[in-house]
């Protein structure tokens, strides 16, 4: 008997274990078929919009001769307008930094309404011509998919994350054809892991989708080329140059949509009616470059041909940008990986129209140009240099321009980094407050104050306490850290509980007192120092506990900082996440009429040093976030304020005038960001 409960037990146990593997596999295989079979949908209702507004609805406009195509755009935007206001604000856009936002402060949860949504009205945006590309919609329709399914098998955060990756993975594998580029998309801008654990399932999901896609839409690259390779070995220095031009067009595009975003929101016009302005807009653009209608697809392998001309291809480097920016900025869906492809392509090609038999090298024709603009104009918007080698390359199925791609792709990526730390995805969320930093779901332990996590449980000896009354002290009180202070109440040394165990060998404690078993402070920190500095502080110099300092006299102890103290912070920040980064999301579309004010408190200013409770602000402002050193804190009452401080607020719309009042008051440099 008791050998089959020990054989129970164990299939019991391996059963488990694998399915702990097995489960994640099969659900985002799921993910990955499902968000195939999405992108499929979508792909197919594009073509039946884009029949239905530029043939029918085209027609019965001809009244208007020449000018109808300006309204075509426009009335797309009523369509879309309503869906994006009164359904599912978050679609509206280009939809990726909703995910990221989505991973970083919910735990990777999505609406599922999100899926039916952002296809619905990104397919009704691009088929009436709005300057958007296809891909970002399937992202974020893929993710709420992903989300839907972790929320659905009751799965942990971890997992849910995860999850959201597959359905990002899953949608551009699916609508470009490229499995491998899907999933460094996954890894390299929304989950931002690399691990071996993310891989794998992320790996499923892709490849999942892309077998869908290939089976209803065929197995073909996303655009036929010709073979293009590098005609001598000084081309390299013009690939340089498009390096440096597109970092340059790539922070444009990044300012110029940025700006655009912001100048719609300040617009008091009904949300619903501004895709119409916007349309209206991208309209006038098409009527003279129709080549910005769309995802602008067919335009991409005409210039990887190189049948347009220089100033064609010139222009339309600067209408892609304005067009793109118009119908994003004003609320309308879709996104902007295709668009900046676009963006390189033109580029590329005028770059290559301009050296083309004009040097004394050979050079290759325009069309290898525009593929490594594409690739150099995206990887400088996105921040993301291996997704862009691996789209490009798998685009068009050719390995031999492989090493111009990564020459120009690392120029503009490392340029555009250097001038703008935020991409064309994060820029949006670093205006709301929220720090999204290299590699991490979000700075949880920076936005976590010492004071927050420090406790009170130490005592302070004097320097001649009796060695007999230390021991006791000790014996009774374990866990306490013992300080020493010295005849004016500075601390001196502290007690290590080993010097103490060595003293029972002694045979006459009567001569021995704190002081000289005391040893020296170790490093010391103070409450308003981010957690996660202190943190690696401790496990830089191998420490299981720090003294906390009064800011305004650094000799005086105010708390101890322990390791387990630090982790129980970041337990508590980890399940209570929602409560830490609410006032980081103030900044969102629920709080409407609010305006959003970043202000910075001079180096000298007569606020440095108070705490934020004792600020006298006017009621109806809500502090949400502090930028302290690059890195993000939640504001407390206790918070401290320092000098470079760049502190974010949100405003009632009737506490505005005051607030202003109390800026002047303060001689505060303050930039109020548009009224939501």
């Amino acid at each position: 008997m008791a050998s089959f409960h020990s054989s129970l037990k164990k299939h019991f146990t391996m059963y488990l274990s694998r399915s702990r593997l097995v489960i994640p596999i099969l659900v985002a295989s799921l993910v990955g078929v499902g968000t195939g079979f999405v992108v499929v949908g979508f792909i197919r209702f594009i073509e039946i919009c884009r029949g239905f507004f530029f043939g029918e609805l085209k027609d019965w406009l001809s009244i208007f001769g020449v000018f109808a195509i300006i309204l075509i755009p426009a009335i797309g935007g009523v369509f879309v307008g309503p869906l994006v206001t009164y359904f599912a604000p978050e679609a509206k856009g280009h939809g990726v930094p909703e995910v990221m936002k989505a991973i970083a402060l919910q735990g990777g949860r999505i609406r599922p309404i999100v899926v039916v949504i952002k296809a619905l009205a990104s397919a009704l945006a691009i088929g009436s011509g709005a300057s958007v590309g296809r891909e970002g919609p399937i992202v974020q329709a893929g993710s709420a998919l992903g989300s839907t399914a972790g929320q659905l098998f009751k799965l942990s955060e971890t997992k849910i994350k995860n999850l959201v990756a597959c359905g990002a993975a899953a949608g551009i594998s699916g609508v470009f054809n490229t499995p491998i580029a899907g999933v460094m998309f996954a890894l390299e801008v929304i989950l931002r892991d690399f691990g071996a654990r993310a891989l794998s399932t992320v790996v499923v999901a892709s490849v999942a989708a892309s077998i869908v896609s290939r089976i209803f839409l065929g197995d073909n690259p996303a655009f036929v080329a010709p073979v293009y390779s590098l005609w001598s070995p000084f081309e390299i220095l013009i690939y340089l140059f498009l390096g440096v031009l597109s970092a340059f067009v790539a922070l444009s595009f990044i300012y110029t949509l940025h700006g655009s975003e912001r100048l719609f929101e300040s617009l008091k016009f009904p949300e619903w009616l501004k895709p119409v302005l916007g349309g209206l807009g991208v309209g006038i653009i098409g009527l003279y470059f129709p080549q910005v209608f769309g995802a602008g697809l067919d335009f991409i392998e005409n210039a990887l041909h190189g049948n347009l001309s220089f100033m064609i291809l010139l222009s339309l480097v600067l209408m892609k940008v304005l067009a793109t920016s118009l119908s994003l900025g004003s609320g309308s869906s879709g996104g902007v990986f295709a668009p900046a492809l676009f963006i390189g392509a033109a580029l590329g090609g005028t770059i290559g129209k301009l050296f083309y038999g004009r040097m004394p090298f050979l050079v290759a024709p325009p069309g290898a140009y525009a593929l490594v603009g594409m690739a150099s104009v995206f990887a400088g918007a996105a921040h993301a240099p291996v997704t862009a080698i691996l789209i490009v390359f798998e685009m068009t199925g050719d390995y031999r321009m492989i090493l111009p791609i990564m020459v120009a792709v690392v120029v503009s990526t490392s340029i555009s980094q250097l001038i703008s730390r935020e991409s064309i995805y994060t820029i949006k969320l670093k205006d709301r407050g929220i720090d999204i930093g290299p590699l991490e779901e979000v700075k949880i332990l920076g936005a976590i104050q010492v004071r927050d996590a420090m406790t009170h449980d130490y005592e302070i000896l004097p320097k001649k306490l009796p060695a007999k009354e230390l021991i006791k002290k000790m014996s009774h009180q374990e866990q306490k850290t013992f300080f020493v202070a010295g005849i004016q109440g500075n601390i001196v040394g502290y007690i290590k509980p080993e010097e103490v165990q060595e003293l029972l060998l002694e045979k006459d404690l009567s001569v021995i007192v704190t002081d000289d078993v005391a040893v020296p402070l170790p490093e010391t920190c103070f409450p308003d120092e981010p957690l996660s500095e202190v943190a690696r502080l401790m496990t830089d110099h191998k420490v299981t506990r720090l003294p906390v300092m009064d800011p305004s006299d650094p000799s005086k102890i105010v708390g101890i900082l322990k390791h387990d103290d630090v982790l129980r912070a970041y337990m508590r920040a980890t399940i209570h996440r929602d409560e830490l980064v609410g006032r980081m999301e103030h900044q969102t579309e629920s709080a409407n009429g609010t305006v959003t004010v970043r202000f910075t408190i001079p180096q000298r200013s007569s606020l440095a040093g108070k705490l934020i409770r004792d600020l006298d602000l006017p009621d109806g402002i809500v502090l949400t976030s502090i930028e302290r050193k690059n890195t993000t804190h939640v504001p407390e009452g206790g918070t401290v304020l320092m000098g470079r401080d760049k502190i974010w607020a949100v405003v009632h719309p009737k506490s505005e005038q005051d607030f202003r009042k109390w800026l002047l008051e303060k001689k505060l440099k303050r930039f109020f960001f548009p009224r939501m």
